[in-house]
């Protein structure tokens, strides 16, 4: 995964909820956890931003 990237949430963990979210990664933060920092778009409309490990993020659509 990499700046660009659409990911959606992994729903295998305490935030099934959140299986549904898509969102574009906008910048990467170096060490063990691969830490993503993603632009989220909702279903109901509105953003979110935040920051998440890379394991809890599935790749939907690579950049070329």
């Amino acid at each position: 995964m990499k700046v660009g990237d659409l990911v959606r949430y992994r729903t295998s963990t305490h935030h099934d909820n959140w299986g549904g979210w898509l969102g574009i990664i906008v910048r990467e933060i170096p060490g063990t956890d691969e830490i993503k920092v993603i632009e989220w778009t909702h279903r109901e409309g509105g953003t979110d931003c935040g920051s998440y490990r890379a394991r809890d993020l599935v790749l939907v659509n690579e950049t070329r």
